[in-house]
């Protein structure tokens, strides 16, 4: 009786590996459970990215009752220092509302820019001192601030213009004969007022408290010490909350950059730092000092034991001094 032949119809076919049905169970397991969370860190990226949004554009602002505190006009009346109420129209159409301490049309003006979630009594010490020295100075709330309008912060981009509108005003306002102007701004107010004189010629003198150096630098480093994380990780909730600021806000979160146009100052600068700033490290400003390369004159004076924006605390005899000494020097007396 002959055999078979492996080729006959009698032959049973040949059983596929188990191996090979165990990987392929296994890598399309694989690819459901990576799926899944990759669509579970986006969902949880955009639900942190959301409210970090908000805080970015829409922050709670503070100081607010101290507008309407009459210990704050006793204040000024004290130290004889009159000021005049005004308000003025961005190029957006935004109402802007501030304080003009008028010393004469013919002395030197300087324009004071507070931090976020300020307003214009954040600077009325830098008021006084400049105030009582000699010059004019004009506070006031910047955009979604105390009493001005506008819904939202863009932390230089569109306040920029705003800086320059509120030099129109004045000078029209108070028939400035000066058009030469001093700035001096703290946190927030410092980037501003570095970004406005790098683009407004007028600008004489910038004296910048705690500046950033990008407003995409400082968000990423202040999410990553709340969140305990290093920032890489955070990259993709960074991303979405900057996207979800820039419609907001209408405007850029890359654009904010103050290190980046600090080449285009020419004015004089005075930079200062509290060593103890754990929010907006010092190397922010010693990265624009370095970058100041074409500023008539520059100075990075860093003070021991200052937080952020504290710098007038830590050092209060040597502002009183410093300040009003570095206007002179470059708006005249």
């Amino acid at each position: 009786m002959s055999q078979p032949s492996p080729l006959s119809p009698e032959t049973p076919p040949t059983a596929a590996p188990k191996t090979a049905s165990h990987l392929g169970r296994w890598f399309r397991r694989l690819g459901i459970a990576v799926a899944g969370a990759t669509a579970g860190y986006v969902l949880a990226s955009v639900a942190v990215a959301i409210p970090l949004s908000i805080m970015l554009v829409s922050p709670r602002p503070k100081r607010r009752r101290h507008l309407e505190s009459m210990r704050l006009r006793d204040y000024l009346w004290a130290r004889r220092i009159p000021y005049r109420e005004t308000q003025f129209t961005s190029y957006d159409g935004t109402k802007l509302t501030g304080w003009f301490l008028d010393r004469g049309w013919w002395r030197p003006t300087v324009v004071a820019l507070h931090g976020v979630t300020g307003n214009r009594t954040s600077l009325i010490r830098f008021g006084a001192i400049l105030y009582t020295a000699g010059f004019n100075v004009f506070l006031y709330d910047g955009r979604a601030h105390g009493h001005s309008g506008g819904r939202f912060v863009t932390y230089g981009y569109h306040e920029v213009r705003d800086v320059s509108a509120a030099l129109d005003h004045i000078s029209k306002k108070f028939r400035l004969r000066d058009q030469r102007f001093g700035l001096v701004g703290i946190s927030m107010g410092a980037a501003i007022a570095l970004q406005a004189a790098a683009r407004d010629p007028r600008i004489a003198a910038v004296w910048a408290e705690s500046p950033f150096s990008s407003l995409q630098k400082i968000s990423r480093e202040y999410v990553a010490d709340i969140l305990r994380v290093p920032s890489t990780a955070l990259a993709p909730t960074t991303w979405v909350a900057e996207l979800i600021a820039n419609y907001r806000g209408n405007f850029s979160v890359s654009d904010v950059n103050p290190l980046a146009i600090a080449g285009k100052i020419t004015c004089p600068v005075q930079l200062v730092h509290g060593l103890a700033d754990d929010f907006v490290r010092p190397h922010h400003s010693q990265a624009i000092f370095e970058a100041l390369v074409n500023a008539a004159e520059k100075d990075l004076w860093l003070i021991e034991r200052a937080t952020h924006a504290r710098c007038y605390r830590a050092a209060p005899d040597e502002h009183h001094t410093r300040l009003p000494d570095f206007f002179h020097r470059h708006l005249g007396r």
